[in-house]
């Protein structure tokens, strides 16, 4: 039964759709929605939202992934751990438990539930009707949208709980067209009128309930309610300061511009002397102070009531005055000399001839240094077999080839070398095994490892080709891996070298679409 104030939302909120033409199989994809505009906590992580909020975790790959399952058991925290079924109510009754909210009650997401005063970026808004948008990178069939607010006295430095928010809705919003789903790759709309009464830092939370599963979609939205009573600032920010710990050795040092370029002079160093110093929330709070006393004109901290900067342990903004020619200021970390190392996974210990031949499938990880890597591979007499150099970047994977070998006992050699001229070196033993019955292999060479394991694909060549059955060579862990049935095939896709949570044996969610074989 739809209320008389969801009645009147949606009477007067029209909802305007910007729809897309992905198909039906996109609903099928993890990937799901997120505030897009005013930019949500968990967008503001990701690339598209431009960093603005860092040391997010995982959640900077998915924002739109903060989704409270509904069925106990499926999601990591919930508000009612002991029901029996499946609760679907909305915000109020049901979904993350208190203090996991921002996250959607995922405890991969947990870093996003912090919660303080100056921990998270903000963006301004004016009291009265704005415009929220959310962004879908699935489509789902809709049953409603809600946004919440924080109370006029919530305590911005305590874990958001439903005590936090308002519990009558700013607006409750139908889908009006019943199950067709909201646009894959699509936006909607949603006028949301902020209350004249709100000033300052508040939370907004968007919750989207779809009605294809029992699942809730959860985004947060951090702003700063400028009603007009704020004392007009005589401070422009030009840069901001974000928490993150260091070691010692560290240094930190700020870079100033002006439109014609840097003003080296107005550099300011804080050297990390100590593990106290290297904390997250410390070193800011102590390079603040330096540069306001520094008197190089500008200032770090965060605005008090007076319109004084004031030094925060944590976030801070640099400012100048208005009218200064300073026009950025950036933070430079310079870590200290760390020893370089090198390691090899994916190596078996032994390998199965087929017709002379055989293909090694390893990584190489250099750390520490830009490095070129150089991998050779010697027989039992210490005579070069081949060898392959890695790309530049420090690409780790090799696929190397053996043609014309017998069986025997071969050594691998791999040496880093640094622009610095440092040499790093690793290596492994490996026996090559007379053929004996073996299976053909797959479509990237086949037996892939000891017995005559069958790939079609080494991971993750071929990617778009992947689907139910498929069977996959992972050159990280020697392993191989089958593609699950049914609509979880299509997550055996999803992967790029910043966003793994399927890829098989490594990602998170690796299990939810591959078997190991």
């Amino acid at each position: 039964m739809i209320n008389s104030n969801r009645t009147r939302s949606f009477l007067k909120l029209p909802i305007v759709i910007a729809m897309a033409t992905a198909g039906l199989a996109a609903q099928q994809a993890s990937a799901h929605g997120y505030i897009e505009s005013p930019k949500s906590r968990a967008f503001m992580c990701h690339s598209d939202g431009g960093r603005l909020n860092v040391n997010c975790g995982p959640v900077m790959y998915e924002p739109q992934s903060t989704e409270y399952i509904g069925v106990p058991g499926r999601n990591d925290l919930e508000h009612f751990p002991s029901n029996a079924q499946a609760c679907t109510g909305d915000f109020k009754v049901c979904g993350p438990a208190d203090g996991t909210i921002a996250a959607g009650g995922l405890v991969r997401f947990s870093p996003i539930n912090e919660q303080s005063a100056t921990r998270w970026a903000k963006t301004t808004i004016k009291p009265g009707p704005q415009n929220f948008t959310w962004h879908y990178k699935a489509g789902h069939a809709t049953r409603y949208w809600q946004f919440y607010i924080t109370k006029k006295d919530w305590n911005p430095n305590q874990p958001l709980t439903r005590d936090s928010f308002e519990m009558t809705p700013l607006l409750d919003q139908p889908w009006p067209s019943g199950t067709v789903p909201a646009p894959a790759n699509g936006e909607t709309h949603h006028t949301v009128n902020i209350p004249s009464d709100r000033s300052g830092y508040h939370v907004l939370l968007a919750t989207w309930k779809v009605n294809d599963t029992d699942a809730t979609f959860y985004s947060v939205v951090d702003l700063n309610i400028d009603n007009g009573e704020v004392i007009p600032s005589n401070w422009n920010t030009v840069g901001a300061v974000q928490p993150e710990a260091l070691s010692i050795g560290d240094k930190v040092k700020t870079r100033v511009f002006n439109a014609q370029g840097e003003l080296n002079a107005k550099q300011v160093v804080l050297n990390i002397d100590s593990a106290e110093l290297a904390k997250a929330d410390v070193w800011p709070h102590a390079l603040a102070k330096k540069v306001n006393a520094a008197k190089q004109g500008y200032q770090m901290g965060l605005l008090n009531d007076k319109d004084e900067v004031v030094p925060n342990f944590g976030r801070n903004e640099i400012l100048v005055k208005k009218g200064s020619d300073i026009v950025n200021v950036m933070i430079d970390k310079e870590q200290a000399a760390k020893p370089g190392q090198l390691s090899i996974t994916g190596m078996q210990t032994e390998y199965t001839l087929k017709d002379g031949k055989t293909e090694l499938h390893f990584n190489a990880i250099a750390k520490g240094g830009d490095y070129t890597v150089k991998a050779t591979v010697l027989n039992a007499k210490g005579e070069s077999v081949t060898f392959q150099q890695a790309p530049a970047g420090n690409t780790p994977h090799f696929s190397i080839p053996l043609n014309n070998v017998s069986p025997g006992v071969y050594d691998l050699v791999v040496v880093a070398t640094s622009k610095k001229g440092e040499v790093l070196q690793d290596g492994a033993r490996f026996t090559l095994k007379a053929e004996a019955g073996g299976g053909e292999g797959g479509n990237e060479g086949g037996n892939g490892g000891e017995g005559g394991a069958k790939y079609d694909y080494v991971f993750p060549n071929g990617l778009k080709s992947y689907k139910a059955g498929t069977v996959v060579l992972q050159p990280k862990d020697g392993k191989t891996y089958e593609c699950k049935p049914g609509a979880v095939a299509g997550w055996c896709t999803q992967w790029t070298s910043s966003a793994n949570a399927y890829e098989p044996g490594v990602g998170f969610a690796w299990q939810s679409a591959w078997n190991v074989k």
